[in-house]
């Protein structure tokens, strides 16, 4: 995800938080810092569509440790 977010020129978050925007998901960032939230509003980029489906496949996180209880992070909702 680095070197996609590096040819943007953004942040991983940003790419991450943009990338779900495209997939017409509903983002909520929570950040108490308000300069992190200043950059997770700087969005006005748009991913392309053949690195939308290079994202699509990266490998999934497999275990997410003590939050893994949690149905998004657990596999639970599909």
């Amino acid at each position: 995800m680095k070197v996609i977010a590096d040819k943007y020129g953004v942040t991983v978050a940003q790419l991450c938080l943009r990338y779900c925007l495209q997939l017409s998901l509903v983002v909520i960032p929570k950040t108490a810092n308000p300069d992190h939230m200043r950059n997770n509003a700087e969005l006005d980029f748009v991913i392309s569509d053949a690195d939308i489906q290079t994202l699509k496949k990266v490998e999934h996180i497999q275990d997410y440790g003590d939050h893994s209880f949690f149905p998004v992070f657990g596999g639970k909702l599909k």
